[in-house]
């Protein structure tokens, strides 16, 4: 599934990739962690932000990730 940041399309395997990779995350992260990884993985450096924000809505939604103290972590057992 394409998905479309700012009026960017974001390919899909890069949006597959980007979930896998954040689902495999054992320590907790920084949103700008993941910018940095999206930029260097094709994602246009103008939507990166507005990207991970997206993917982390989404995720926290599905009630694969949370957001305590200032980091995003995976939901054990997600």
């Amino acid at each position: 599934m394409a998905m479309i940041v700012s009026g960017k399309m974001i390919d899909p395997e890069i949006i597959e990739w980007f979930t896998g990779y954040i689902l495999r995350q054992e320590e907790p992260f920084t949103a700008c962690e993941m910018e940095e990884k999206a930029i260097h993985n094709g994602v246009a450096r103008a939507v990166a932000h507005r990207f991970v924000d997206r993917m982390f809505q989404k995720l926290r939604k599905a009630g694969e990730i949370r957001f305590v103290g200032g980091y995003w972590s995976v939901v054990e057992g997600a």
